[in-house]
C-alpha cells in the first residue's frame, strides 16, 4: 500500500508536471505584453476602430487614420492608451515579440488539426498545430479549460490564419486567467464581423476586415502591418482590440451589437477533440517509473507488481 500510495502521488505530480512544463514558457511576451497592437511597418485604420491598450510601430514609425494626439495621420480611429512610434519602447517590444514568437512556435505539439479546419471543434488546453486552409474557421470554435483556471492554449498556424465572415470563438468554458496564443507563420486575416479571442503573434501582417473584433487579446505583427478596415456598414460594428481586461470577455460576454463569443450561432454543436496521445504517453511513462521502482524494491523476494 505504501508503494502504491507513493506511486500514485508520483503519477499525479508527474502527469500534471509533464503537461505544464512545455506550456510554462508560452507566456513570454514580456514588454510586448504592454501593447494591444504592435506592427513592424505601419498601423493603418480606414474608418472607426477602437484600440483599448497601447499601440506601437517598430522599426518603422508610420500610422494612419487615428485621432489627433496619437502622432498618426488623422482619422476616426481611437487609441485608449499610449502610442509609441519608432522609439526604444516599441523596439524592445518587437524584440520581445520575436523571442515569444520563436519560443511558442517551437513548443511540442499535443495535437494536429486535420485539414487546418477548426470549425465545430471543442478543444481543451494544449499546443495545436494547424495546417494551411482556405479558411481555418467558418463557424464556431469552442475552447474549454475543464475548470482549470490559468490554462494555456497555443495554436501554431503553419502559414496563414484565416477566418470566414461571421466566425466566432466560444469562450464560455474559459476562466479570465486563461491564455490563448495564435502563432501565425505568415499573415492573419479576420473576416467580416469575426468575434475573435487571443493574442495573435504574426510573422508578417494582421488584417481586420470590417467589424472584426478581438476583445480579449492582442494584434502583434513582427515584420509587417496591422490594418483595420473599419466599421461594417450593415451592422454598424466597429473593429475593436482590447488587451486590458479579459474579465467578462472570457466569461462569455465577448461581444458587441449581437456578436457574442459565448453564443450558439455559427458552426454547429461542436465535436470534442482530446489532446491526442498526451494522457496515454504520460501514463505510460509514469507506470514505467513505478514498475522500475517496484521491481528494484522487491527483487530480493522475487515479487513484482502485477501490471508491470
Amino acid at each position: 500500500m505504501r508503494i502504491f500510495g507513493t506511486a500514485l502521488a508520483v503519477l499525479s505530480v508527474g502527469m500534471f508536471g509533464a503537461m505544464l512544463a512545455p506550456l510554462a514558457s508560452a507566456d513570454s511576451l514580456n514588454s510586448a505584453d504592454n501593447f494591444a497592437v504592435l506592427a513592424g511597418t505601419t498601423v493603418t485604420n480606414v474608418d472607426a476602430t477602437i484600440i483599448t491598450g497601447n499601440m506601437g510601430v517598430s522599426p518603422a514609425s508610420a500610422c494612419t487614420g487615428f485621432v489627433a494626439g496619437t502622432g498618426c495621420t488623422l482619422g476616426a480611429g481611437i487609441v485608449n492608451g499610449t502610442v509609441d512610434l519608432g522609439n526604444a519602447i516599441a523596439l524592445q517590444a518587437q524584440k520581445d515579440l520575436t523571442t515569444a514568437y520563436t519560443t511558442e512556435s517551437l513548443l511540442p505539439s499535443t495535437g494536429a488539426i486535420t485539414g487546418g479546419n477548426l470549425t465545430g471543434l471543442t478543444l481543451g488546453p494544449g499546443v495545436y498545430t494547424v495546417g494551411a486552409a482556405t479558411s481555418n474557421l467558418t463557424g464556431t470554435l469552442t475552447l474549454t479549460d475543464h475548470g482549470v483556471a490559468g490554462s494555456i492554449f497555443v495554436f501554431q498556424m503553419s502559414s496563414t490564419l484565416i477566418t470566414s465572415p461571421g466566425s466566432m470563438i466560444n469562450v464560455a468554458g474559459l476562466s479570465p486567467s486563461d491564455q490563448v496564443f495564435w502563432v501565425v507563420g505568415s499573415t492573419a486575416t479576420l473576416g467580416d464581423n469575426t468575434a475573435f479571442d487571443g493574442n495573435i503573434l504574426a510573422l508578417t501582417s494582421i488584417f481586420f476586415d470590417p467589424g472584426a473584433t478581438d476583445l480579449c487579446g492582442r494584434a502583434l505583427a513582427r515584420n509587417g502591418e496591422v490594418t483595420f478596415a473599419g466599421q461594417d456598414a450593415t451592422s454598424k460594428i466597429e473593429n475593436q482590440v482590447d488587451s486590458t481586461d479579459c474579465t467578462g470577455n472570457l466569461a462569455g460576454s465577448n461581444g458587441l451589437n449581437g456578436i457574442t463569443a459565448a453564443g450558439t450561432g455559427g458552426g454547429g454543436g461542436g465535436t470534442s477533440v482530446p489532446e491526442p496521445g498526451t494522457w496515454e504517453l504520460l501514463l505510460a511513462g509514469a507506470l514505467s517509473i513505478l514498475c522500475f521502482s517496484g521491481l528494484r524494491r522487491h527483487k530480493q523476494n522475487s515479487r513484482s507488481l502485477d501490471f508491470c
